[in-house]
């Protein structure tokens, strides 16, 4: 199969999810966002393999928003930027975190241990992108932007940020969910993956 007429496919199975999703869109903007999804599918299935490994492409399994996929991971940054947008549409902006949030503070919210996790994962993008870099295996790096996903997920679920009533913690969460968005971004980036506007 030549590669154009087989990412030609991708976009169009991406296109159905895409369409039923946003029926609204207009169809050049469909189509944008399932060229996006699709090119990121390919790339994250292609590099989450070693280099030594045998790939057997599956289209369904690229192209899942559940497992290991470039859709999973592209929809956690999509997810984390829709906070701070509704954040936006409700006519506030983002806090002064530098001002909100001191060294007291940082010591407050990270005494919990789900805080420290998420945290923790999401500062070593410099560390496993050197070492990727260093062993010469993208993987490393695409197998990290796949547990920062299921990271922040696991955050989303368990944390209402935008109804926080506590003005500290949420503006704590809301930092934390920028600082995601910009680190899974970033090394998506990297592994030549862009995140959709929507998904």
């Amino acid at each position: 199969m030549k590669a154009d007429d087989f990412i030609d496919a991708l976009i169009e199975k991406a296109l159905e999810e895409v369409r039923s999703r946003h029926p609204e869109a207009t169809p050049e903007y469909q189509r944008s966002i399932a060229t996006r999804i699709a090119v990121g599918a390919l790339r994250y299935f292609l590099l989450k393999f070693t280099r030594t490994s045998v790939i057997a492409f599956d289209l369904q399994e690229a192209l899942s928003f559940e497992g290991e996929t470039g859709p999973y991971v592209q929809y956690a940054g999509v997810r984390a930027r829709n906070i701070l947008n509704k954040l936006r549409e409700r006519g506030e902006t983002l806090p002064d975190f530098a001002a909100a949030l001191n060294e007291e503070a940082f010591a407050r919210q990270l005494q919990s241990e789900d805080f420290w996790q998420v945290l923790l994962g999401a500062s070593q993008a410099d560390s496993v992108i050197e070492k990727a870099v260093d062993a010469g295996e993208p993987a490393h790096l695409a197998r990290y932007a796949f547990q920062l996903a299921q990271s922040f997920n696991n955050f989303y679920h368990q944390h209402h940020i935008l109804s926080e009533t506590d003005r500290e913690k949420r503006t704590f969460l809301l930092w934390m969910t920028q600082f995601f968005a910009s680190q899974l971004t970033r090394v998506l980036g990297i592994l030549g993956i862009d995140t959709p506007e929507v998904m």
